[in-house]
């Protein structure tokens, strides 16, 4: 009687330890389905969006004139060192010709200041060759570097905004006029040189640390998704777009056509309607995806440049 009881005392434990078992597995399973059937989405809204490119650089002089020596002799005196103001005709030094007693002056080309002088007393210089620079100090340019995933953004006449570290809270207009065609790599990382003037440089010397914000797209009133649902096969967009009817949801994958895209923000010239609901991707993309055609991620080098965006929706957009 005994042992019949503790056969069925082990019985019973088996059992109870099979549906604990069951109850885990259970759970297991459904906190997996809940984790990957929940889908992001977002509605197509109408908005206002602005694109700018970031750049970090220095102040450079509008205007450089080199200076030279009229005469092969010696340095006697000096007038004007680096970093002087000069007029027009000031003398900046003087020069015994070799060989005789006659004098002659080393003259500043237009107004500025001196720079890169190479100029001491009893110092041997031949006639045309560079002894040192005058400088414009009235009209500036801001020099600033542009990442290679943005330059193609950057045109010759947009504005921008630029602000040196010296003059804290000043921001000064400036213009694009000139964009190197020629990258510079360094550290795994291309940036092409963008030249912008400055309309009033007050306060401005040269060689100031700057940066500049280029606006390089600006538009009202215009259809807006997050940047995340646009999708890039070869070089068309897509959009996945989502309908409901009844309790029937479809998803179908729509060809449109995109403007100004910005970190945050996708404009949408073609191919969905204001309401419309787009997908978004459940999860961030791997290493080497792209969502909006352009990869920032494919070094582990960061540049000092950038692209950023703001925008306003006209209604709701956030992702549910």
């Amino acid at each position: 009687m005994k042992k019949q009881h503790t056969k069925h005392l082990r019985i019973a434990a088996i059992l109870l330890a099979g549906a604990a078992l069951a109850a885990i597995l259970s759970g297991c399973s459904a906190r997996k389905t809940n984790g990957t059937t929940q889908t992001r989405t977002a509605k197509v809204t109408r908005g206002a969006i602005s694109v700018t490119v970031h750049g970090t650089g220095t102040i450079q002089p509008t205007s450089v004139e080199a200076v030279s020596s009229g005469a092969t002799g010696k340095i006697t005196q000096i007038f004007k060192q680096n970093g002087d103001t000069v007029k027009d005709g000031d003398n900046i030094a003087e020069v015994t010709a070799t060989g005789t007693n006659y004098k002659t002056d080393i003259t500043a080309p237009m107004d500025g200041a001196v720079a890169l002088s190479q100029l001491t007393v009893g110092a041997a210089v031949q006639t045309g060759l560079t002894v040192c620079q005058v400088q414009s100090i009235n009209s500036f340019n801001a020099s600033v570097d542009v990442d290679e995933l943005d330059i193609a953004g950057v045109k010759t006449g947009q504005t921008a905004d630029v602000s040196v570290d010296a003059l804290s809270g000043k921001v000064f207009s400036g213009t694009v006029q000139k964009i190197s065609q020629v990258g510079v790599p360094a550290n795994g990382v291309t940036t092409f040189s963008v030249t912008i003037s400055v309309s009033d440089p007050t306060g401005l010397m040269s060689n100031m640390s700057a940066s500049a914000d280029i606006h390089t797209g600006d538009n009202q009133n215009t259809l807006l998704v997050p940047v995340e649902a646009l999708q890039t096969k070869g070089a068309d967009r897509y959009l996945t777009v989502r309908t409901t009817s009844g309790k029937t949801t479809k998803d179908t994958q729509v060809k449109v056509t995109a403007g100004l895209i910005g970190d945050t923000q996708a404009e949408i010239t073609s191919g969905v309607n204001e309401g419309d609901v787009v997908v978004l991707p459940s999860l961030a993309p791997t290493n080497g995806t792209s969502l909006n055609g352009i990869n920032r991620n494919n070094n582990n080098n960061q540049s000092s440049s950038g692209t950023s965006s703001t925008a306003s929706t006209a209604s709701g957009g956030k992702a549910s």
